[in-house]
């Protein structure tokens, strides 16, 4: 009987790099999902952030030309729309309202309500906040102006 020497490869061989494959991929779907979260997270604190530099201007203007300031002074600008605002990434930022001593310190707070807990969780994390979040909210987040 003559052998005959085959170069390939066998079905274990194959099975073996179909599952690093496959661990490969589930560990990048993770690292996706992570980024994205961290993604639609910083999306809406810069956005929450802008909202409240809006916030300080119109206290600020209102402050310097003499005028009493409040939220419904600020929806009938235009500047916002009845205290809120949502982010492309569908998260919904509300402006409550902030006592007179802490506009005239610069600080802001708004409540974040974010899509997912799990971008909420970005938030806290990105804040720096270790208490994470209350079914996918953040409330009295404090933005200091300067």
């Amino acid at each position: 009987m003559k052998r005959t020497n085959e170069s390939g490869r066998s079905m274990v061989e194959m099975l073996g790099v179909l599952a690093i494959i496959g661990v490969l991929s589930i560990g990048g779907i993770a690292g996706y999902s992570m980024a994205m979260n961290r993604y639609r997270a910083n999306e809406a604190l810069d956005m929450a952030n802008k909202f409240a530099v809006v916030i300080y201007s119109s206290y600020q203007t209102a402050s310097a030309m003499g005028n009493n300031w409040s939220t419904p002074t600020l929806a009938s600008s235009g500047l916002i729309n009845s205290g809120s605002s949502t982010t492309p990434g569908g998260a919904k930022i509300t402006y409550t309202s902030s006592s007179e001593e802490d506009l005239k310190k610069g600080i802001v707070k708004l409540d974040i309500e974010f899509p997912t807990d799990a971008v909420c969780k970005a938030g806290a994390s990105i804040l720096g906040k270790n208490d994470g979040c209350a079914s996918a909210k953040m409330s009295a987040v404090e933005f200091k102006q300067s």
